[in-house]
Parts: C-alpha cells; sequence; structure tokens
C-alpha cells in the first residue's frame, strides 16, 4: 500500500497541474487540448537543460533542479504563445490548433532526444543531481516520504494560488469574464486580448512544470522511446471537464484518478501475484473510468460560454 501511496502522489501533481492549465485557457475562452504538448515540451527541455547542466557546464548540484524547472516552464512559455498567436492573432481554429501543437511538440521531442541521450552518459537511467533525481524527503519513490517533496510543495502552492486568483481577485472575475461573454467585458473597459495572453503564459508556465516533474521521473530511455508523458495530459484534459472548469473540484478528481493509476501500474507489487491475472485490465482500467465520466457528465456540463469562439471586436 504504500508504493501505491507515494507514486499517487507523483500522478496527483501531473493531473492537477495539466487540468489547472486547462482551466486557465479555457476560462479565458481558448479551447485548450494542447494540455499535453505543452507537458511533452516541458519534459524535454528539462532533460535538454539537465544535460547542458550536467555534461557542458558541470553543474551537478542538487538544487539545480529548481532552476531546470524554471527554465523548462519559461521555455514551455514560448510554445504557449505560439499557440496564442495562432487563435488569438491568427484566430484559427482552436481544436486545430491544439492538434498542431501537440503534433509539433511530438516532433520538438523526437529531435532534442536525441541530442539529449549523445550528451548524457548513463542516458537510459534517471536524470539525476549528486545521485537524486529529484529533491524530495526521500529519493525512494517507494516510500512514504518521496510525498514530502518539492513537487508535491508546488503543486499546492500553485492549485491555491490558481484558486484565490480566479475565485477571489478582481483580476480573476475579469479574467473569467473573457470567456463567458467577451463583448460585455470589451464595453466594461477589460482589455480581452491582454487577458488572453496573460492566460497562454500561465498554461505554458504551469505545464512546463507538470512536464518537468513527469521527466523527474522517469527513466530517459523510456521518455526516448514514447516521446510522450503518457498521455496524462488528455486525461487532465477529462479531469478539467468533468470538475467543471473548478479548480476546488479538479482537486478532488485528480486525487481520485491518482490513486487509480496508481493502482493500475504497482498493484502487482503492492497486492502480489495474484494481481498479475488482472494487470491488464487495471491499467486500462482509468481511461476507461475516463471516458464512462465524460459520456454521463457531457449533457450536464457546460464550460465557459464563449470557450472556442475567436473574439471579434467588431461583433458586440
Amino acid at each position: 500500500m504504500e508504493i501505491i501511496i507515494s507514486h499517487a502522489g507523483f500522478f496527483f501533481c501531473l493531473l492537477l497541474l495539466g487540468s489547472i492549465s486547462g482551466i486557465f485557457s479555457e476560462r479565458a475562452g481558448i479551447v485548450n487540448i494542447a494540455i499535453n504538448g505543452f507537458m511533452v515540451f516541458g519534459a524535454v527541455s528539462y532533460a535538454f537543460y539537465s544535460a547542458l547542466f550536467t555534461t557542458v557546464w558541470g553543474i551537478t548540484n542538487m538544487w539545480s533542479g529548481i532552476a531546470l524547472m524554471l527554465l523548462s516552464s519559461i521555455t514551455t512559455v514560448a510554445l504557449s504563445l505560439l499557440f496564442g498567436f495562432a487563435t488569438i492573432k491568427l484566430k484559427a481554429d482552436q481544436t486545430i490548433s491544439g492538434f498542431a501543437i501537440n503534433i509539433l511538440a511530438g516532433g520538438i521531442a523526437a529531435l532534442l532526444v536525441t541530442i539529449i541521450t549523445l550528451r548524457i552518459q548513463n542516458s537510459g537511467s534517471y536524470i539525476t543531481f549528486n545521485g537524486r533525481p529529484e529533491i524530495a524527503l526521500s529519493p525512494d519513490e517507494n516510500k512514504f516520504a518521496n510525498l514530502v517533496s518539492l513537487k508535491v510543495f508546488i503543486t499546492i502552492i500553485i492549485a491555491l494560488a490558481s484558486w484565490f486568483a480566479l475565485r477571489k481577485t478582481k483580476w480573476g472575475l475579469r479574467f473569467r469574464s473573457i470567456g463567458e461573454n467577451p463583448q460585455a467585458a470589451d464595453v466594461a473597459g477589460i482589455s480581452v486580448n491582454k487577458i488572453k495572453w496573460q492566460a497562454m503564459i500561465i498554461v505554458g508556465l504551469i505545464s512546463g512544470v507538470a512536464g518537468s516533474i513527469f521527466i523527474q521521473s522517469t527513466r530517459l530511455d523510456n521518455f526516448s522511446l514514447t516521446k510522450d508523458v503518457s498521455g496524462f495530459g488528455f486525461i487532465a484534459l477529462a479531469i478539467m471537464i468533468t470538475s467543471r472548469w473548478k479548480i476546488s473540484i479538479s482537486i478532488l478528481t485528480s486525487l481520485f484518478f491518482s490513486i487509480l493509476l496508481s493502482i493500475s501500474f504497482y498493484g502487482t507489487i503492492s497486492f502480489g501475484e495474484s494481481f498479475q491475472k488482472y494487470k491488464d485490465l487495471f491499467q486500462i482500467l482509468p481511461y476507461i473510468v475516463t471516458l464512462i465520466i465524460m459520456i454521463i457528465t457531457s449533457k450536464n456540463t457546460q464550460g465557459p460560454a464563449a470557450a472556442g469562439i475567436p473574439y471579434d471586436k467588431s461583433k458586440r
């Protein structure tokens, strides 16, 4: 049971951060199915910068992981701004633009990961600094002490700050009004496109953190093979929808899915060989549950009214 709970913390961070980044985007009126792509870009950026730090500059201090996370988040903003350019400036179809970003992120990952594996020694293992892949009370992901870590601390801070900013501040009220009725917000003197660009920056920063957390706990050879974050971005998208674009609900939903994912991946270790017969079933269970929940809640779930509709100032 210890291993399931400890790994659930990892999944919780990924899913919650991914869903929050999607909430910021859609609350600003931009449909974002590119969460997975942004997370992939954040992950490969973290790996790329770690190659520079360790093999080029000789920096192996454990705390440099914080700088790497910050750098990868800022780099991911560049991709989110490209998405913003397509959807805000060019008024392109937001769904198609999201698909394009997912494909582009995978292509960039395929290119950079080749360079990374050539630069990092023992590239089949985890990215480590002084033998530790992350800043945590215990480097062993199978121990409860691993929950006391930088990734969990940052996730909680981002979740609380995001909830407070969107629900308890004047900026949050203006932000949410853009996703509901941008024309009325414009009449009230709110700069619609300025808010949308702010949303894209926030999306890039949060998704970059999520990607960094993923690559910290993933063998580099596995990432080199898939060039993906195991589809967690798409599960985060489903969590965002089933949570009705509310951060408070997405916290609980992410917790539920993180436990489900942890059982599916590590049930054999915790429950013994008897679980092995049902391993494949449990591994697809989170995705089946995602589909079922979305089917059940789709009729009663109403997103931001203006999400997916390019803002045209001339239409009032």
